[in-house]
Order: structure tokens, then sequence, then C-alpha cells
């Protein structure tokens, strides 16, 4: 007992309440702070990022560029959305002080995620690196480069690496140590842009540019994961056949997870592929531009508002049911006003903004700049009440109700971009948030939140 007394999750079982509220509120304002500057680096790699690389490649190389790593996203699917299942149980077992339960979650979790890397590498590696690159990518693989073929093998082999790494950035959330891996990405993305530099002045190759973007945040990873070990020995424990169990309930709840963990694959990479083998160079590079330009915005204001996952569960597994109402309505505000600002910014100044970003003249019309604002505005109003959703442990509803809007989109994608083009997919993208999951996850939320006001009222 001796050593389980070093660890935090034994140290605060005899705290009380108020203790618990203070340290939740400190490691919810430490995630902010470093959120801040680990977003902060985010959007520094990204402005840097895309017009030099698209200076340095050009229409046709940059297409290359957007459609191998779209692809190689598609891989990620490889991980189940197991890690996004541990936050929930791992947070309710820390609560509670059960290291055993614990152990069984982590083991449970990355257990059949390593056995799908090697069974996928088997499969991938050898698609890749076989098949015509005209197959794979369309229009852009034409011509059969080795540079294009070098690339995919770099992108998809870095991506079936991180699918065993994948879960550890959940089991920060889930152990509410989002800080420490947010420092790490700060540092991670810091080296891309020294590396980047380094390239642009070196090479015009798009395996060099996808190297540095897919290799430095997967030895970020490895560098979390080690630490993570390393500061919970007990997590590595053998616990038998307990694991076994375990890994059918996370398979269980990870695929429902996946299904909302892929619609950014869905909505953001599908796309991107699919008009990078129809459509002309010019059109595809663009669009991949704007949904960068888009996916920034997000990605910050996401970044806030991930502790309320951890917190959340943290809060109902210790019945704070007082707190927990509270930040759910300040953080519901704030995430309306952010989404606001972010459509009129869009709205009155979007292709200026992509102009200066580039430095390079386009042309997007005041309805695609538009729609473009609109549907950062609904993401952040959906990614709020899934995330809360989730803390409270409404997986399954949550996730299914993302998967299906997304799914929506991503079949509607070859006929809008047939029939309307890139303005097309901007209104669909903003239709299938707002007739299916901006209604459905508040309606969803609210009937859980009545539930813990009903609990409060009988505890009381």
């Amino acid at each position: 007992m001796g050593e389980a007394n070093n660890y935090p999750e034994v140290r605060w079982q005899t705290a009380t309440s108020s203790d618990h509220r203070r340290v939740r509120q400190q490691r919810m304002t430490l995630a902010w702070g470093t959120s801040l500057l680990s977003k902060a680096a985010t959007v520094g790699v990204q402005v840097l990022a895309v017009p030099l690389v698209y200076r340095a490649l050009g229409d046709t190389g940059y297409a290359a560029y957007a459609a191998v790593t779209a692809s190689a996203g598609l891989v990620g699917v490889l991980n189940l959305g197991i890690g996004g299942s541990l936050v929930t149980p791992i947070s309710d077992a820390a609560a509670k002080s059960d290291l055993r339960r614990q152990a069984i979650l982590v083991q449970a979790g990355l257990g059949p995620l390593i056995l799908l890397c090697l069974l996928g590498s088997l499969v991938v590696i050898p698609t890749v690196a076989l098949l015509p690159l005209s197959t794979l990518f369309g229009k852009v693989g034409i011509g059969d480069s080795w540079d294009l073929r070098a690339a995919a093998l770099i992108a998809v082999s870095a991506t079936l690496a991180t699918i065993p790494l994948s879960a550890v950035s959940f089991l920060r959330q889930a152990y509410q140590e989002m800080h420490i891996s947010n420092l790490i990405g700060a540092a991670s993305n810091a080296l891309v842009c020294l590396a980047l530099f380094l390239v642009v002045t070196r090479s015009t190759m798009v395996a060099a540019f996808v190297a540095v973007f897919v290799l430095i945040p997967l030895g970020s990873n490895v560098f979390n994961l080690g630490l993570l070990l390393s500061q919970r020995r007990f997590l590595l424990r053998r616990e038998g056949r307990k694991v076994f169990h375990g890994s059918r309930q996370l398979l269980s709840d990870g695929v429902r997870f996946l299904g909302a963990a892929f619609a950014n694959v869905l909505v953001f990479q599908w796309p991107v592929y699919w008009i990078a083998r129809t459509l002309p160079a010019s059109t595809s590079s663009l669009f991949a531009v704007c949904v960068q330009a888009t996916v920034l915005p997000l990605g910050f204001v996401f970044g806030f508002l991930q502790p309320l996952w951890p917190s959340t569960a943290d809060a109902l597994a210790r019945a704070d049911h007082r707190w927990l109402n509270i930040q759910m309505r300040r953080a519901r505000a704030v995430s309306v006003l952010a989404g606001s600002f972010a459509f009129l910014i869009f709205f009155l100044f979007g292709e200026e903004l992509i102009h200066l970003w580039l430095r390079k003249p386009v042309k997007l019309t005041r309805s695609v700049c538009g729609l473009m604002g609109a549907y950062i505005l609904l993401a952040i109003w959906e990614y709020f009440h899934f995330i809360i959703a989730m803390g409270l442990g409404r997986l399954r509803q949550a996730t299914s109700a993302i998967f299906q809007r997304s799914l929506a989109f991503a079949l509607a994608v070859p006929l809008l971009a047939m029939s309307g083009g890139v303005e097309a997919l901007w209104l669909g993208m903003c239709c299938s948030i707002l007739f299916w999951t901006a209604w459905r996850l508040p309606r969803l939320l609210h009937a859980q939140v009545g539930e813990v006001g009903q609990a409060e009222r009988v505890g009381t």
C-alpha cells in the first residue's frame, strides 16, 4: 500500500468535496492555459506551413500532398475509437481510487490497438507500395511519380504506428492531465516549424514535407506514452483474463466512438480526397486550403472545450451536481460567443484573410465565406454538446448522432461536388449539422441534466 500511496488517485481518496472541486478547477485552468500555448503553436505551424508548402509545391504538388495526407487519415479508422471509450470509465475509476480497474482498462485498450497496427501493416503497406498511383489518387497520381509513392508510404506507415499511441491523449484526458499533452504538443509543433524551414530551403519533394508533418508528431506521442506509464507503473501489472473481458466492452464502446471520431475524416478529408481525384488541381488545392482555414479556429475552440469531458465525468462520479450545472451554462455561453465571432470574421473578411495567409490572390464568393463561418459556428455548438454528453456517460447516443450526420454528408459529396461544386459542399456541411445534431444533442443533454437534477434533489 506504500507504493500505491504515491499515486494521486489514492492520495485524494480521503479528500473533501471542496478539495476535489478545487483540484478539478485547477487542472481545467492548467489545461486551458497550456491549450492556449499548444493551439498558438499549432496555428503558428499552419499559418507558416500552408503557404510555404503551397508555394514550394505549386497547385499540382499541393493537390498531391493534400490527397496523400487525406488518404492516410482514412487508415486512422483502425484505431476503432478505443481511446475515446477509455476516458469516462478511467475518470470514474480514478475518482474512486481503483488502481486495478485502471490497469485492466488501459491494458484492455492498448492490446487490441497493437494487434490492429500489426495486422493493418500487412495489408495497407503492400497495397500502397504495389497499386498504381492513378488508382490510389486519381488525377494527381498520373505519371506514377516515385516521390508521390514514397510520400504515401511514409504517411500510411506513420499513421499505422500512431494507432497504438492514439490512446495516450485520451488517457491524459481521463486523468485530467491534458496540460502535459499540451506542453508536449507545443514542443512538437516547434520542432515541426524548424524542420519545415529546413525542408523548404532544400527540397521540393512531396515526401519530404509529408515526413515532417507525420514523423515528428509520432515521436512526441511515443514520448508522451512512455512518460505516462512511468508515472503510473501500476498500469503495466498483469491482470489476466479480466483484460480480455475488458477489451470486449471497450471494443463495443470504441466502435461507437469511432463513428464520431471518423466524422473528421468523412467531413474534411473525404471531400478533399474526392475533389483532388475529380476536379482541376487549382480548384482542389484552394478547397483544401479553405478546409485548413476552417479547421484552425475549430481546433482552437475545441482545445478549450476538451477539458470539460473528464471534469464532467469526475464531477458526476463525485455527485458534484451544482458545479456541473454552473460549468455547463458558462461553457455554452462562451461557445456561442466564440462561434458567432468566427462567423462574422469569415463572412466579412474570409477572402482577404486567406489571401493574406497564402500571399497569393484567391477568389472566394461571399456565400462561400459565409458558409465557412456558419459551419464553424454550428460545429462549435455541436462539439460542446457532444463533449458534455460524453462526460455524462451518453456515449452511445452522442456518437450515433455524430456518425449519422457525417455519413449522410459523406454519401452526398459526389453529388454535391458534381451539381454545385465547392459552394454546394460547404452548404451540405452546414445542413448536416443544422438538420440533425444541432437540435438532437441538446435534446439528449436536456434529458440527462434532468436526471442529474433529480438525483441532486433526492440527495438533498
